[in-house]
């Protein structure tokens, strides 16, 4: 059922319960009051009641009494000894009410004639014993009693009515908005796949109230579904290319090795070359898991207290070959006695990457640095180099996937574009996080800032 119809229903519910409770009130006020008028005639009349004694005791001829009243005065030993005409030989009340009606006045309604009679009885004035009693028919009370509970029954239904229709008229009213942002997005998911960036947006009224605000903190979700889809297409793009082209490399070499006349010295280049590729296809199948991995939060983390001079030493050693063979040398700069909760494998893979990052781009016969420093309950870990840095215009897009110091798909410094990603995975994942800027003095630094890893 739409949302108006049940707002309808509730508030007609609600004004029906109020106007219910409101009518009982106003019904038992009109009620009370009406009693209490014919409480004080039946008074007045049980103060004329001596008058319709005889002197000698016997009841008096019969006179008309004013009005409908029902007028009788009863002795000690509960005869009447006086009434109004038709009012007949027999008391009004019992013996109970009689005894009752000596000692002080009562008040109460009882069927006499088939009638609902109003009756009050008082001690008569001036003999002990006797009782003067009163009555009415309350004919004309309930006659009037029923024409203001129908009265009021019909007002309440037509206030129930219009309270209802207006309660919906509001409703449809407030939630036109809701519904017109319904049908702009249901209109953007009808779409083409390929509709443009800009279109995915719906109008934001000019009411500045919580429907606009609805409006535009849906823009700002389609905004990021936005860029999230087109950083995935990116990706897939990108991935594609880095994939396609070591694919290429290696079938061509496959296709060169098959052919006839090879020497065993060109097979054997062939085989090296494939290999290479092979290795290339499988860091970047490796480096892509490790990034979804990382998208989905599920780069698990084995903390453990570590030490970071022997952890970072052991990344320089493992690098010693490849340094040789560049010229260059590493050094390790970080207090023997520091150490961190941290994950030594995913923190000795980042350090890996940024050590391999800065080989290919450090000068032969500069010193990379490889440094740890405690900040407070923090950690800084950073790599340094001598090399021409970072681009400008590179540094704000750093840890994006897929993207190089250079502006072309070169591949004279090799990698894919992933190691600064992965770095800056890796960061997040303890909590940190990954910066990259250059020296004053030349040179680029990549720092990893994990806070609360240090021990205390």
């Amino acid at each position: 059922m739409p949302i108006r119809f049940r707002l309808a229903i509730a508030f007609a519910l609600a004004a029906a319960a109020l106007f219910a409770l409101g009518g009982w009130l106003l019904v038992n006020s009109i009620s009370s009051a009406q009693l209490s008028t014919i409480d004080s005639q039946l008074a007045v009349q049980l103060g004329q009641a001596g008058r319709y004694l005889t002197m000698g005791g016997r009841p008096a001829a019969a006179t008309s009494a004013p009005g409908e009243y029902l007028i009788q005065v009863i002795d000690p030993a509960g005869r009447v000894r006086g009434a109004s005409p038709d009012t007949g030989a027999a008391p009004l009340l019992t013996a109970a009410e009689l005894s009752q009606a000596r000692h002080g006045q009562i008040t109460l309604n009882q069927l006499v004639d088939d009638e609902n009679t109003r009756i009050t009885a008082a001690p008569l004035a001036g003999r002990d014993g006797w009782t003067a009693v009163a009555g009415v028919s309350l004919e004309s009370y309930e006659a009037t009693m029923s024409m203001a509970e129908r009265g009021i029954a019909a007002a309440g239904a037509i206030f129930v009515v219009i309270a209802g229709a207006g309660a919906y008229w509001l409703a449809r009213a407030a939630l036109s908005p809701v519904e017109r942002l319904r049908r702009q997005v249901a209109a953007m998911a009808a779409r083409p796949p390929g509709a443009g960036a800009g279109e995915s947006r719906i109008e934001v009224p000019p009411t500045r109230d919580e429907i606009a605000a609805l409006a535009a903190t849906m823009n700002d979700l389609l905004g990021r579904l936005q860029g999230a889809l087109s950083r995935q297409r990116a990706f897939v793009a990108d991935a594609s290319h880095e994939l396609r082209t070591p694919l290429a490399v290696l079938r061509g070499e496959l296709e060169l090795a098959d052919r006839p006349g090879r020497s065993r010295e060109e097979l054997a280049a062939a085989v090296r070359s494939a290999a290479a590729e092979a290795d290339r296809l499988a860091r970047i199948t490796s480096d892509l898991l490790l990034l979804a991995r990382s998208d989905d939060d599920r780069l698990s983390l084995r903390l453990a207290r570590t030490e970071l001079r022997p952890l970072l030493a052991r990344s320089a050693e493992l690098a010693g070959p490849r340094l040789a063979g560049a010229g260059l040398t590493c050094r390790v700069d970080a207090p023997a006695e520091l150490r961190a909760r941290i994950d030594p494998d995913w923190i000795r893979e980042a350090v890996d990457n940024l050590l391999g990052n800065a080989l290919r781009f450090a000068p032969p016969g500069s010193v990379i640095v490889l440094a740890a420093r405690a900040d407070g309950a923090g950690l800084d870990i950073e790599v340094r180099d001598d090399g021409p840095g970072f681009p400008p215009g590179f540094l704000p897009h750093a840890f994006e996937r897929f993207r190089r110091p250079d502006s072309g798909r070169s591949r004279d410094h090799g990698g894919a574009g992933l190691g600064l990603a992965i770095v800056q995975a890796i960061a997040a994942a303890h909590g940190g996080t990954a910066t990259a800027r250059n020296q004053p003095g030349g040179g680029a630094v990549v720092a990893l800032r994990l806070p609360d890893a240090c021990e205390s």
